[in-house]
């Protein structure tokens, strides 16, 4: 009985251990059963799955990588072969090229009200200033969109409507920030004009020497 039991346990401490060995990829993942969704019930970013590549706290880089963006569980999934993992939190970065766009997500941000350093952004523009857009989405439900602006170490939530909210954050080059809107002819209607605000208030902060 006592050989049995040693047999058995020596079973289950090898399927932990695979559970979390490393594969042909070189990452270390967490095995999932693989769900078949539909574009309406899906919790990834993007329907069709995308090679791209994801970068652990150390920055060492996996390429080719066929990964996804679970929009509920905050998680990256990959797959190999036949097989889906969840990436742990070891993994800081990941790029997704689709052919028309390139998401790029961090993470190690500072908190903001309901969300930690441990949660993912999308990086719309990475300057000394920062333009971060948060996913988040529950079940079958529609996707919340929200945008942050990282300016030092602080995360402020901005909305595109407002422009108040962000002008806010750029207050100490306020006059130029208005000079800036007026000749690009800058409406806000998408994030781009944000990123493109936060990229002149940048350029003029290390033209003046950062002062």
């Amino acid at each position: 009985m006592k050989n049995v039991h040693r047999i058995l346990f020596i079973a289950a401490l090898f399927f932990t251990i695979n559970a979390q060995a490393q594969d042909s990829t070189g990452l270390t993942g967490t095995p999932i059963k693989e769900v078949q969704y539909t574009s309406d019930n899906s919790p990834y970013l993007t329907q069709e799955w995308y090679r791209g590549l994801v970068r652990d706290k150390s920055g060492k880089p996996y390429d080719g990588v066929l990964i996804n963006y679970d929009l509920v569980k905050d998680q990256i999934v990959y797959k190999n072969g036949s097989s889906s993992y969840v990436l742990g939190p070891e993994i800081t970065e990941f790029n997704i090229p689709t052919g028309t766009a390139l998401y790029t997500f961090k993470r190690g941000f500072p908190g903001a009200v309901g969300l930690t350093d441990k949660n993912f952004y999308q990086v719309l523009y990475d300057g000394n200033t920062k333009l971060l857009k948060h996913y988040k989405k529950s079940g079958t439900g529609a996707t919340d969109e929200s945008l942050y602006i990282l300016k030092g170490d602080k995360l402020t939530p901005i909305q595109l409507k407002d422009r108040n909210s962000f002008l806010k954050v750029l207050s100490d080059e306020k006059n130029k920030m208005q000079y800036v809107i007026k000749e690009e002819n800058l409406d806000f209607d998408g994030a781009d004009d944000v990123a493109k605000l936060l990229a002149e208030y940048d350029a003029y902060k290390a033209g003046r020497g950062g002062n």
